[in-house]
């Protein structure tokens, strides 16, 4: 699948059947987090790989999105600055949207949780066994998906683009 394809066919799939995720399409999904572009190149993330039933029966009660979910992947900042300042928060975004847009590619349906878990950040630390001071900033749930979910309605493009300066639209060539 080409890159556009899979950025305009991406849906945040919350159901899923039970057929279990190859490990190694996981790790591939990973390798393409890290890819992502990082702040400085500091690349301060790290990925737990979820695929163990009794551990993904574990995190289900985070967010109703895990619940039918056969694996997921948790992204795991470290919350350090660069010598520009920080960037951890734009990092994990650009590793995570890498996450989902390789997990279209590759077949599966995923979806970005981050605020659903956020108040239990510290409990699935703790299960996972990350240490401080990694922070546990989003996981994505990951699988076949039961169903695609409808495109929601977007933004016009016309509507909210600009050329060379706020309020000006294109010139009709």
């Amino acid at each position: 699948m080409d890159t556009l394809t899979a950025i305009h066919a991406r849906r945040s799939v919350r159901k899923f059947r039970p057929d279990p995720v190859d490990r190694e399409d996981l790790q591939r999904i990973v390798a393409a987090a890290i890819d992502a572009p990082s702040g400085c190149n500091a690349q301060l993330r790290q990925y737990v790989i979820v695929d163990d039933v009794e551990v993904m029966d574990k995190l289900r009660g985070f967010s109703h999105a895990l619940e039918a979910a056969p694996a997921a992947v948790v992204l795991v900042i470290d919350p350090k600055p660069t010598r520009f300042g920080e960037f951890w928060v734009q990092d994990a975004s650009a590793a995570m949207q890498n996450m989902l847009l390789a997990a279209e590619a590759l077949g599966y349906g995923a979806c970005w949780v981050e605020g659903a878990i956020r108040r239990h950040e510290k409990d699935i630390a703790d299960m996972l066994g990350v240490p401080e001071p990694l922070r546990v900033w989003s996981i994505m749930p990951v699988g076949r998906p039961d169903g695609r979910p409808d495109r929601p309605e977007k933004s016009d493009p016309d509507e909210v683009t600009h050329f060379n300066a706020f309020g000006r639209k294109a010139d009709r060539r």
